[in-house]
């Protein structure tokens, strides 16, 4: 029984609260229905599986672009000091890299694997080599051990350099007058690796655990990021690549992998941020003379044409899913530096929360250094508008092209509106359409991030999932309230609530149908588990949910207009 306006007051100030903000929500169940792809939900890392079920898990970053699958050694790239560090017994069998793949086969999870494309791996030896030595190439302005300060420990290289210099001081024929080593020997680390080297890496998955078709390893990224060679693997890629450049690889590798698993599924190019869709490393950042020279078509844009270009012409589709990462860059919002709560004051959470509105608005002007690139009339730089962009993009360029977010973030793992913005996220991937996504990186267990997952994947702590058609919502303010609807045909309609302002807050909804049966309602917040917190019985068209409290995600569980035909509902 829903309390009377006055009984609300009451509770309301007796409670110590405001009274709540009203918010109408309309849904049409019939409109703007995508199918929700569940490997929007994946992370990077290898999960325990048992603890969260996670769809898909990329096996990615820095530190897999030079992996040598033979011996289980990768090499840290600019992270931490070029170093090669071997992870096993120098065997795949013994690799965690082999151990994830099984398990995430065994849990019906899809791996995503990074190939190695910039035509270096780490040389098999069991003891660690770094790219910059200060013997070979002369001081540097940082070495492992000094990294730590006065206390070293036992086990840091005091040879491993930073690969930057100071030429005033040790201007030579390694240290330029930008203060960067330069004309390093990259075999140093590393051997030059080759498409015939990952295409005998598919073969071993293949043996190891199947063919894509077949139960194994279906999905494969095109290295990572790129773009950023020139600074994260400088001791082996100096040079910024070029349009020209990544797609001439992009053709030797992708054509390796469907040579070898004609199922396989290639992800590429694998962006690093908001630059590279308009422009290659060569042109640092959203235009310069190689877009000049490629008809002024954005890098991502032209790429997509190219690959529906060359599979005119060959047969042939390289790339699958259009794969992008993407960082906020709002001051505050993602900082890796910061402790496990992150920055969580008023303004940077507020911020958080808006900064959402660069995947979808197209009126959206970012709040960061973004908005200084300009809102030119022609690819309105300032308004990031990713998601609709993009697929666009694909539209124009290479219909039937997937899409996919490898990698991204919306604060860290403890703070509360890192969780709610996280919430909202996969919220708005299912209903813009994206295909895959993979947080960067697995949320904590026990999190308040993993909590945004949980809500998607076992709400009631049973397995139950957030699953169907993504359909119609609309907020009447989303800067206080984010709407979402999924559809489950014949067994239950999923209404997503994310209450983003500090006070509470009560949806009124209109579902556009008439529904009957039990509902309940999940929910989780920075201070409360996720768990069900009520239950009631629907019988018309409309219901409220009351009193969300401040930064809260709310999943109200419906039973379908049709639930009569289908067996053993329980919302």
């Amino acid at each position: 029984m829903r309390k009377p306006a006055l009984l609300l007051v009451l509770w309301s100030a007796l409670s110590g609260g405001a009274l709540a903000a009203t918010v109408p929500v309309s849904v049409d169940l019939d409109l703007d229905r995508r199918a929700l792809s569940p490997d929007i939900f994946g992370v990077s890392g290898w999960p325990n599986f048992q603890q969260v079920a996670y769809p898909l898990v990329r096996w990615g970053g820095n530190s897999t672009t030079r992996y040598n699958w033979q011996a289980d050694v990768h090499n840290t790239a600019g992270d931490w000091f070029f170093m090669n560090i071997p992870d096993g017994d120098g065997t795949p069998a013994a690799s965690s890299f082999e151990a994830g793949i099984g398990a995430a086969l065994a849990a019906d999870a899809h791996p995503l694997v990074t190939l190695t494309t910039i035509g270096y791996i780490a040389k098999p030896v069991q003891q660690k080599r770094w790219g910059f030595s200060r013997i070979k190439y002369g001081p540097q302005l940082q070495d492992e051990c000094s990294y730590f300060g006065n206390d070293p420990p036992t086990w840091c290289t005091a040879d491993a350099g930073n690969g930057l210099c100071n030429p005033a001081q040790n201007q030579t024929q390694f240290c330029n007058s930008s203060g960067v080593i330069v004309n390093n020997d990259p075999l140093d680390t590393s051997d030059v690796a080759t498409p015939q080297t990952m295409r005998n890496w598919v073969v071993h998955l293949q043996q190891t655990f199947g063919s894509a078709a077949n139960g194994g390893v279906r999905n494969y990224a095109l290295d990572n990021e790129p773009m950023l060679w020139n600074s994260t693997h400088r001791d082996v890629h100096p040079q910024p690549l070029t349009y020209d450049e990544i797609w001439q690889r992009t053709v030797a590798y992708a054509s390796a992998v469907k040579a070898q698993d004609p199922a396989a599924q290639v992800f590429g190019p694998v962006t690093w941020g908001y630059c590279d869709l308009f422009g290659s490393a060569a042109d640092n950042c959203v235009d310069g003379s190689d877009r000049e020279a490629h008809e002024g078509k954005p890098f991502v844009k032209w790429y997509l044409g190219k690959v529906c270009e060359y599979q005119a012409q060959n047969g042939v589709r390289l790339v699958d899913v259009l794969d992008l990462h993407y960082y906020p860059q709002g001051q505050g919002v993602v900082d890796f530096s910061d402790p496990p709560n992150g920055s969580e004051t008023a303004t940077v959470s507020a911020r958080r929360l808006r900064s959402l509105k660069e995947l979808y608005d197209a009126n959206w002007e970012s709040e960061s250094w973004v908005a200084d690139l300009g809102n030119d009339p022609t690819w309105h730089y300032s308004r990031p508008n990713l998601i609709p962009r993009v697929r666009a993009w694909i539209d124009e360029e290479c219909p039937g092209t997937r899409l996919a977010i490898t990698e991204y973030n919306w604060g860290a793992d403890n703070g509360a509106s890192s969780a709610l913005a996280q919430a909202e996220a996969l919220a708005i991937f299912a209903r813009e359409g994206v295909d895959a996504a993979a947080r960067w990186v697995m949320p904590d267990s026990g999190s308040l991030v993993e909590r945004a997952f949980r809500l998607y994947l076992d709400y009631d702590g049973q397995g139950s999932r957030v699953q169907g058609f993504s359909t119609r919502a609309i907020s009447s303010d989303v800067d206080a309230l984010g709407a979402y609807a999924v559809h489950a045909p014949g067994q239950r309609v999923m209404i997503l609530l994310f209450n983003k302002a500090t006070t509470s807050t009560t949806a009124n909804l209109d579902l556009g149908t008439s529904l009957a049966g039990p509902w309940k309602l999940y929910r989780f917040s920075g201070t409360s588990d996720l768990a069900q917190v009520a239950s009631g019985n629907i019988n018309g068209s409309t219901i409220a949910v009351s009193n969300m409290p401040a930064r809260s995600a709310n999943l109200l569980v419906l039973p379908d207009a049709d639930v009569i035909f289908a067996d053993g509902f329980e919302p």
